[in-house]
């Protein structure tokens, strides 16, 4: 791990005043609200350890303390990424002469925190919602959806009636509603389409096109955090244990599963490289070798090699 260069130690940092600069920078570059918001939370809990003006030595020994709290090494590492991120912008900017996290390796991650649920857990959550009421049907839809795509509950939320294209079977995700700022479009199933015909009948004909599809009763977005309780909700009477996360990983498992390779699931996801699809891509075959041990006919064999013979 490189050491900082004398000179500097010495050097001031005005912390507080780069991270708005960065801020701005970054919502002019078109990120998303609630990542601008990740960005915010993630410096300024970083600044807890360092004050408004540290050094570039106070920085550095900050940011290895902060990576040295316990949590699981994929959070360890979103804070990393966060932190290089925002004191790159700082070096390319002139304001640093180096950036403190270089030399800094990412966790090791365990992949057993890619959380999905059988086929049959996923039919005891789809029968929880009441249909014949709005929100029902709707959370009916946006649970299918999810599970017939894998989108991201934050891009879902978003989604406008002008983005679904019932007859190719297509729902677009638009540039600046998805995460990675790239448009992409999503097929849905036959089956998707004519639950998403029965909830249109019922969307009010005053809501305007720039309601949002999903919306809550009142024509609001619906929120990650009560949509995630909502979830919850129905993960209790259902007796499964999901989150609407979750339900995208429960797709990226079943696809791979089904025969799609990662190169697709990566389009459809949404991921900019393949380094969380290869997760999924492990985990599926975690299942084949499970499911092979149990199907394998050189189990049957091998347990009738084991039986006593009748002759001797």
């Amino acid at each position: 791990m490189p050491k900082p260069i004398p000179f500097k130690k010495s050097l001031e940092v005005n912390l507080s005043q780069l991270k708005e600069e960065f801020l701005i920078a970054r919502q002019a570059d078109g990120l998303a609200p609630r990542t601008l918001e990740d960005y915010r939370w993630h410096i300024e809990k970083f600044m807890e350890l360092t004050g408004a003006n540290p050094t570039y030595e106070a920085v550095r020994k900050a940011i290895l303390q902060h990576l040295s709290e316990p949590s699981s090494p994929r959070y360890r590492n979103i804070k990393l990424q966060y932190l290089k991120a925002f004191f790159n912008w700082c070096v390319r900017e002139g304001y640093l002469p180096a950036n403190p996290t270089d030399g800094i390796r990412k966790a090791k991650e365990d992949i057993s925190n890619v959380r999905h649920v059988s086929i049959e857990a996923v039919k005891k959550l789809l029968a929880q919602p009441d249909k014949k009421t709005y929100a029902g049907l709707r959370d009916y839809c946006l649970m299918l959806v999810q599970i017939d795509t894998g989108a991201r509950p934050s891009e879902l939320l978003q989604i406008k009636p002008d983005d679904l294209n019932l007859d190719a079977r297509e729902i677009y995700v638009r540039a600046d509603v998805a995460k990675t700022r790239i448009g992409r479009t999503l097929v849905i199933s036959p089956f998707t389409v004519q639950a998403l015909m029965r909830f249109l009948k019922i969307r009010p004909s005053w809501w305007s096109n720039e309601v949002p599809l999903f919306a809550s009763e009142n024509g609001r977005q619906l929120t990650a955090q009560r949509w995630s309780r909502i979830v919850k909700r129905y993960c209790e009477e259902a007796g499964v244990k999901v989150t609407p996360y979750g339900l995208r990983h429960t797709f990226a498992i079943e696809f791979l599963k089904g025969g799609g390779d990662p190169f697709s699931l990566q389009r459809i996801l949404g991921h900019t490289d393949l380094t969380m699809t290869r997760r999924y891509v492990r985990l599926s075959q975690d299942d084949i070798k499970e499911i092979h041990e149990k199907a394998s006919p050189i189990q049957k064999l091998q347990y009738d090699a084991r039986r006593a013979p009748r002759r001797i």
